[in-house]
């Protein structure tokens, strides 16, 4: 079942928790699982583009757009069950930087239909597919953001379409990534303070550009791991707008409480990434302990995603082959295998999830889940075909050949380096 952000704000006082998403398991742990004196849950879900991508076996780096990725969502909006397992949920798509204007008006439409009710637009300068740089990256300031007025063109059409589709409910939300793509300049103390001051200067700017072209939301996103790039903009904003939702995501200034930043005029926080990297470091885990042996497994893809370690596309592609393969298809060691991995991830993610609720910390749960940055790794290795032209076939039959041979060399390393 779902409901809009809007009315989540509306009945829990303006100010609401997301947790990324990026299966129908996640999901339901979203919508059942409490803190430990069952005080408090997540309102809502975040489709996170970095974790999407990562079980889609895609880089994310906007080589698919974001209608292809609103297509392949997987999460689940409705329950089924007892009347604990009933509640609602809202639920925010990550749009990257909104893809082609042509494709807007079947992007919202599309994500109307699955229960999305927030949008979320990166004002990042992508010219291309495959160019985006992520956020948290070290190179994120890389990239730079698109010109002001050419984004608030963009805002205006995604409010078109949803005025043609009469979706009033449906929250237009622009992304601002001046902290993220500034100069960051640790050997200058003062010229790092006059960054910080000139990104804020720009970030407010921006918003007031966006919001007359038709956001009905500002994000403010930063990886510094003080929170005080996000508090200023939050204080500066509030001070001139009291009414316009304000979203952040804690990921870096991650010791940062809840109850600071709602404070200081957050009403919407999202924990972007969790249960993805929880589920990558206890399948990992696993692998690591000699559960599985590899050296003859097939098909080669799986062999792929365990050479690259992305064990959210792993478990994504046993669960197909079980769910669509005759009965016996799957070699017997890939299905203990499979039912183990799973039972291992959803602990984690329930563990993962209670940690988030309990702390009210985006840092809570970071003893026991994957960094960040690793999760950027394993993301950036193209392991499917979603997104890859034809003429890439030699260099997946390449691919092929040599999985054998990085398997046995990362089995000799950990083993020397155990």
């Amino acid at each position: 079942m779902s409901c809009s952000v809007n009315e989540s704000l509306h009945q829990f006082g303006n100010r609401i928790r997301l947790l990324e998403t990026h299966d129908v398991s996640s999901t339901q742990i979203i919508r059942s699982v409490t803190s430990s004196d069952s005080s408090s849950q997540f309102h809502g879900q975040w489709v996170s583009g970095l974790t999407q991508t990562t079980i889609l076996g895609v880089p994310d780096t906007e080589l698919i757009t974001p209608l292809t990725r609103a297509n392949l969502i997987s999460v689940d909006t409705e329950s089924v069950g007892n009347a604990a397992d009933q509640r609602k949920l809202c639920t925010a798509f990550d749009a990257d930087s909104g893809g082609p204007l042509v494709e807007i008006p079947t992007l919202v439409a599309t994500l109307a239909r699955k229960g999305v009710s927030m949008i979320i637009i990166e004002d990042k300068e992508v010219f291309e597919p495959g160019k985006k740089v992520n956020s948290l990256a070290a190179s994120s300031a890389s990239q730079g953001q698109a010109d002001p007025q050419e984004f608030a063109n963009v805002m205006a059409a995604f409010k078109r379409a949803k005025d043609r589709h009469g979706l009033e409910h449906m929250c237009v939300t622009a992304r601002i990534e001046s902290f993220t793509c500034r100069k960051v300049i640790s050997s200058d103390p003062a010229a790092e303070r006059a960054s910080v001051q000139e990104a804020l200067r720009e970030a407010l700017k921006r918003a007031s550009i966006y919001r007359n072209a038709g956001a009905d939301a500002i994000m403010i996103h930063s990886k510094s791991k003080a929170p005080d790039e996000v508090l200023g903009f939050l204080r500066q904003f509030r001070a001139k707008d009291s009414s316009t939702p304000l979203v952040v995501v804690p990921t870096t200034y991650g010791s940062t409480h809840e109850d600071t930043l709602y404070d200081a005029g957050a009403n919407v926080i999202i924990y972007a990434n969790h249960l993805m990297r929880a589920k990558i470091r206890a399948i990992g885990e696993y692998v690591d302990s000699g559960a599985i042996l590899i050296d003859h497994i097939c098909p080669a893809n799986i062999s792929h995603a365990l050479t690259a370690r992305n064990f959210g596309y792993l478990l994504q592609m046993l669960q197909k082959l079980r769910a669509g393969a005759p009965e016996g298809r799957l070699q017997p060691n890939l299905i203990a295998f499979l039912s183990d991995a799973e039972h291992l991830s959803y602990r984690a993610m329930e563990d993962t999830t209670r940690r988030l609720l309990d702390r009210k910390e985006a840092c809570a749960a970071n003893n026991s889940i994957l960094p960040v940055k690793d999760l950027l790794a394993i993301n950036a290795v193209h392991l499917s075909d979603i997104g890859r032209p034809q003429n890439h076939s030699s260099g997946n039959r390449l691919m092929t050949l040599m999985s054998p041979l990085r398997t046995r060399f990362n089995m000799l390393l950990r083993a020397i380096t155990a």
